[in-house]
């Protein structure tokens, strides 16, 4: 397997992961509020905080999607028992592709803005306009630079069991939609501030790393 997909095989880079891996060092941060410039390389550290309660999840009904995902991936000989299977690399493409929003290795956009605002629950679709936005935001910055690279398509990888190009729009989404979250599903608190510029200043898109082949 390429070396650089080797540790992507591992963890897919949702919300927590993306955000947890650029925050975990030096202090205080949090503390005192600040919001200026920051060292990218000495991110703040919080104590016993959960970045995913900064912007509220949207409750979505995929009816029977999530059992036969997880189905999926167990079966794959790349699933690691050790770990979740929605957080194997591959969890995503099965996700879009049972909901019918993966077709022909690629993310069908009018599929996604159907299903978001027919499934995701009343009092939670003012997100969804942020959620598309993040998808078209994501996609438009991924496949640039796949061009600038040469790079025409992610193929399925040998012992992966799926092309990595669906978790890296996944992950894309998740901290895009996270940086542009609506106020009315924000926790104004100070950690989740902090956390939310950090992130702005030293993780840029496509947020996630992507892979070359």
């Amino acid at each position: 397997m390429n070396s650089v997909l080797s540790g992507v095989v591992k963890y897919l880079p949702v919300l927590a992961a993306v955000l947890f891996e650029i925050i975990t060092t030096a202090d205080a941060a949090a503390t005192n509020g600040m919001m200026g410039a920051f060292n990218c390389s000495q991110p703040p550290k919080f104590d016993n905080f959960d970045i995913s309660k900064c912007c509220r999840l949207p409750n979505i009904n995929l009816g029977s999607v999530v059992d036969k995902c997880h189905k999926h991936v167990k079966s794959l000989k790349s699933h690691n028992a050790n770990y979740p299977a929605y957080a194997h690399v591959c969890y995503p493409e099965c996700i879009y592709r049972e909901t019918g929003s993966f077709i022909d290795g690629d993310i069908q956009m009018e599929t996604v803005r159907n299903f978001l605002q027919n499934n995701i629950e009343q009092r939670d679709k003012i997100i969804v306009p942020t959620i598309v936005k993040s998808f078209e935001t994501c996609m438009t910055n991924i496949k640039n630079t796949m061009q600038a690279r040469g790079i025409k398509s992610y193929p399925k990888i040998d012992g992966l069991g799926c092309s990595p190009y669906a978790s890296m729009v996944y992950g894309c989404v998740n901290a895009e939609t996270f940086l542009h979250c609506p106020p009315e599903m924000w926790q104004e608190e100070s950690s989740c501030n902090v956390a939310k510029n950090f992130a702005l200043q030293c993780n840029p898109l496509p947020h996630v790393p992507l892979p070359m082949i």
